[in-house]
């Protein structure tokens, strides 16, 4: 039994479309590069993790299922995420679940490598990943439970209910992350080039969640700022687009009623 962990880039395929070759794999090497420099100075992966990386993906194994190898795993996705997204505006989301999993090497021919995947984890982390669309790390219930007997107070978790059940989001992106004005605005660029898809407004709902109403107040404050800060006959554009994409399929109910609860605060 292991911790899997899947973890991929938001809108590659839509990136790539506008890059030509060579800056294509100048931005997939940039983010590998942040990996490897994540995992080469954390003595936490050589303790108790293995992992690779295919393309715009992440996998990343423990050895066993101890506490100390789901809080190192934690750690690593939470320190690459946010490198990802400082240092390359590369925005992440992923899952890790809970079971069976093995990798086999197999090399039959000089210039063909093999590795196989083999384990329900995998599958599990894998569809998981797409079952909320959010920045923000998708825990099965079994590793949600494991996380809650953990002594680690800084790991901000967040439940949700969804389609009859719940959903259990590890957010890296939290609210005094995204205070910060350097953070937020790289935050705003890259959702305005994605013309604000839903995963942008859950993961401002998720970073929120059970916070005070005026730091939430703020948040939308700075991004309404942000979106002024672009030329004056342009940037109504920005802003109806940040508000009608508000309400469109895939952003959370709850998110929605918050945003409302803001506009009409400003109306009043």
């Amino acid at each position: 039994m292991k911790y899997v962990l899947f973890l991929d880039i938001l809108g590659f395929k839509e990136r790539l479309k506008g890059l030509h070759q060579g800056e294509a794999k100048d931005f997939i090497s940039r983010f590998s590069s942040t990996v490897y420099d994540q995992w080469n100075g954390n003595v936490k992966c050589d303790r108790s993790l293995k992992g690779y990386i295919v393309s715009d993906s992440l996998i990343i194994n423990t050895n066993d299922t101890s506490s100390q190898s789901l809080e190192d795993l934690l750690d690593i996705t939470e320190a690459i995420c946010r490198d990802e997204f400082s240092q390359n505006s590369i925005l992440m989301r992923g899952a890790i679940a809970k079971g069976e999993y093995d990798k086999l090497e197999a090399k039959e021919l000089k210039s063909l490598g093999k590795g196989l995947i083999v384990g329900q984890a995998y599958v599990d982390a894998y569809l998981l990943e797409g079952s909320v669309k959010t920045l923000g790390i998708v825990l099965s219930k079994e590793v949600y439970e494991d996380v809650q007997v953990l002594d680690r107070s800084d790991f901000s978790i967040s439940e949700e209910a969804a389609n009859k059940g719940k959903s259990y989001v590890f957010r890296y992106l939290n609210i005094n992350y995204l205070l910060d004005a350097q953070r937020l605005e790289k935050f705003v660029n890259l959702a305005a080039e994605s013309k604000w898809l839903p995963h942008f407004y859950n993961a401002l709902y998720f970073s929120m969640k059970n916070e005070n109403a005026n730091k939430v107040d703020q948040v939308f404050c700075n991004i309404v700022s942000l979106i002024n800060k672009t030329e004056p006959s342009e940037h109504w554009r920005e802003l109806d687009s940040f508000v009608q994409n508000a309400f469109a399929d895939g952003v959370i109910a709850e998110c929605q009623t918050r945003f409302l609860r803001f506009i009409r605060s400003k109306l009043q």
